[in-house]
């Protein structure tokens, strides 16, 4: 894997900024998925997104 050489603080928050420059050359948008591998955490945009429809029933 390569490394983009970017490194950004975590807030006291908890949150980690992803740069424009990086958000327009993956086209992410909304949201992203976080998945964590042997090699470290993985970004990307999901697949999809998962809904919950509720069962409405007229009785």
């Amino acid at each position: 894997m390569k490394d983009i050489g970017v490194k950004k603080e975590i807030d006291k928050l908890g949150r980690l900024q992803i740069p424009k420059e990086i958000r327009e050359l993956y086209h992410l948008q909304g949201e992203v998925a976080l998945i964590n591998t042997t090699e470290g955490l993985l970004i990307k945009k999901p697949k999809y997104i998962l809904i919950k429809i509720e069962n409405e029933s007229k009785e």
